[in-house]
């Protein structure tokens, strides 16, 4: 998808390229010493003076539109392949009759085509004098060296306005996408619900053994796949650009609690020890403002890795706050397990979305999406923070993060809302 910055910036470079042409045109007014110059913009019925420069005498206005059958900048753009030059409007077979030439005046006239990347014409370049000034050669390379230069910023112009429709279109598909992965999954997640509800049904009745490794194959999977719904839909929400922050006072330490206690149960299923350390056990922990469940989303994802790619040993969550200002904090968490280690030769693609970094090693063993750590990063920088693999090996690994908060008020701690 484009990136609007780019786009933004290359809009005001235009605009600024544009400024910088009227200063051109003025200095170009300058050097050629005559009464007017202007240049025109037509269409296939009228032109239009977009910019005018009148010494002693007022020739042409901004602004004024004639048909293009009066128009002396048609007369370049038809009647001349490159500058059309007239010492005198006056006796000239092109305008000795125009309604237009009364309107001027008797006037010596130059006049150059300006054309667009696609090589049509947009209008020309012209000057007009009352005196009659002989225009000299130098005069016609400037004009021409002019036009040039409005050829290139026009081009820049067309350039940007596909780059704009391209945008709008890109837009539109993502918001259609989004719209379509949010129904899916509505209309998913609404069955797995219940068939995740009757296989905990099934769990109360007498089963047998085989019965009871089916139930729990059904749970299991039906778990699975909304999870990875909840995943594709945060993917979606970042890759759109419409994820936002909260910003609340919270403890660190409930945070922690909260994972922990929601993987209690698998982990005591697989016998393995999850528990958290704290670097600060003998210190008072400020309340910090934040989004506390964009760093729960983020710990789960690892805690849930951890524990998926670990059969035996522990995983281990250590909490670090460090003071980064007065009233701003750093907060760390490592998540540390005993498991089976990263391949060497996938480490860099780690945080790359649709990444499954163990399906080459074990095909199939391992569901998911593969934007478990994709997200996670993605949900850190926007917090300002970074979240990063610290060491792996064969006796397991250990993957950090670490956002910055600033500390709440004690006023909002007393009056309850953390």
């Amino acid at each position: 998808m484009l990136k609007t910055e780019y786009i933004e910036v290359l809009s005001v470079i235009s605009n600024k390229l544009y400024t910088s042409a009227a200063k051109v045109m003025d200095t170009a007014s300058k050097l050629i010493p005559a009464n007017t110059f202007c240049i025109a913009n037509l269409d296939s019925l009228s032109t239009k003076v977009l910019k005018s420069f009148n010494r002693d005498k007022i020739m042409l206005v901004e602004g004024l539109v004639v048909d293009n059958k009066e128009s002396y900048c048609a007369l370049v753009t038809e009647h001349a392949q490159g500058p059309l030059l007239i010492d005198n409007n006056l006796t000239h077979p092109l305008t000795r009759d125009m309604d237009a030439t009364q309107f001027v005046g008797g006037c010596s006239f130059i006049g150059v085509p300006i054309r667009t990347a696609q090589g049509e014409f947009y209008g020309s370049l012209c000057s007009f004098d009352q005196n009659f000034y002989q225009y000299q050669e130098r005069d016609v390379e400037l004009l021409l060296s002019l036009s040039a230069f409005y050829t290139n910023l026009l081009e820049m112009e067309s350039t940007l306005t596909q780059l704009k429709a391209a945008e709008e279109q890109a837009i539109q598909v993502l918001e259609d996408k989004n719209n379509l992965l949010a129904v899916l999954s509505h209309e998913i997640r609404t069955p797995m619900n219940g068939v995740i509800g009757m296989t905990s049904l099934l769990q109360t009745t007498e089963l047998s053994e085989e019965q009871t490794l089916y139930v729990d194959v059904i749970e299991k999977s039906g778990s699975n796949l909304l999870a990875m719904m909840d995943q594709i839909l945060d993917y979606s929400k970042m890759e759109a650009g419409t994820m936002t922050l909260e910003s609340s006072p919270f403890h660190i330490r409930d945070v922690v609690s909260h994972v922990v206690q929601l993987f209690s149960a698998e982990a005591e299923k697989k016998g393995i020890r999850l528990h958290a350390v704290y670097g600060n056990e003998h210190r008072d922990e400020p309340a910090l403002l934040g989004d506390s469940n964009k760093i729960s989303q983020i710990l789960t994802n690892l805690v849930g890795n951890a524990l998926k790619f670990t059969e035996q040993g522990e995983v281990c969550i250590i909490v670090q706050t460090e003071a980064a200002a007065k009233d701003r904090v750093t907060f760390s968490i490592e998540v540390k397990d005993t498991g089976i280690g990263l391949p060497v030769e996938q480490k860099a693609n780690l945080f790359r979305s649709f990444s499954q970094i163990h399906e080459r090693r074990s095909p199939g063993s391992y569901s998911g999406a593969g934007l478990g750590l994709s997200i996670c990063r993605q949900l850190a920088e926007l917090m300002n923070g970074k979240v990063w693999l610290k060491d792996t090996s064969e006796q397991g690994s250990t993957f950090a993060f670490a956002i910055p908060c600033s500390v709440a008020g004690l006023d909002k701690v007393q009056a309850g809302l953390c």
